[in-house]
């Protein structure tokens, strides 16, 4: 009977060393079909392809666009990064360089902002965001920045962005409160602010009679008005 324990004690060692000498196997050749991506940017599709095709996996070009710096049919990026482990017969993708554009932005600071749009379109870009700022110095509607800057290479239909003048900053004032004054007290106010007014009356006689009440302002107190606002002072 002891025997018999030992013997199967035996078989089932021999079991384990089976199964854990297998998974060994296994997990060897799952290591063995992982290879390290290479590092393709900066190379040439040539040059790519061979490396790609050496680590025994495959290339696909995502697309194709213009790259101020890197050559026609170079490498610009690459997904997996170079270095990362996958296994053979994985894709490698690349996006694959035209080469400068020949096209560039225009000059458009200094114009007029409808003229400035319509330079964009004829130029084959789009007019991207528009933000406007005061200016004390430059006109309003003029094109004060751009981005990217004039002469910076373009593709076809990307866009420009712009900085366009609003004008010198407009004062506001609080319309101050005239109902119930005497008529000559609401005009000094108004012209102390340096604002425009019209006295309006129905009655006969000198609109600006020291007897006069305003009875009614427009704009009403407390209202936010321009320099150039003109306010209205009805009297009794």
């Amino acid at each position: 009977m002891k025997q018999f324990f030992k013997a199967l004690g035996i078989v089932a060692a021999l079991v384990g060393v089976g199964i854990i000498s297998a998974f060994a196997v296994v997990a060897l050749l799952l290591r063995q079909e992982e290879v390290q991506v290479p590092n393709l940017t900066g190379q040439d599709i040539v040059t790519v392809i061979e490396l790609v095709t050496q680590q025994g996996l495959q290339l696909k070009v995502d697309r194709r666009e213009s790259h101020p710096t890197q050559p026609r049919d170079t490498v610009i990026s690459q997904s997996p990064a170079p270095g990362i482990g996958i296994k053979k017969g994985r894709l490698v993708h690349v996006i694959v360089s035209q080469g400068p554009t020949d096209m560039q932005a225009p000059k458009l600071v200094g114009e007029n902002f409808r003229k400035a749009d319509m330079v964009i379109r004829q130029a084959g870009f789009l007019p991207g965001m528009v933000a406007r700022v005061s200016s004390e110095t430059v006109d309003r509607d003029e094109v004060i920045a751009q981005v990217p800057e004039a002469g910076s290479p373009l593709e076809r239909g990307g866009k420009i962005n712009l900085l366009v003048s609003g004008g010198k900053r407009i004062q506001l004032y609080i319309m101050p409160k005239l109902t119930g004054k005497k008529i000559e007290e609401a005009v000094k106010t108004i012209d102390r602010m340096g604002l425009q007014h019209r006295v309006i009356t129905k009655s006969l006689g000198d609109a600006l009679s020291p007897s006069r009440m305003v009875v009614s302002q427009k704009p009403v107190a407390g209202s936010p008005v321009t320099a150039d606002a003109m306010v209205d002072i009805y009297c009794q």
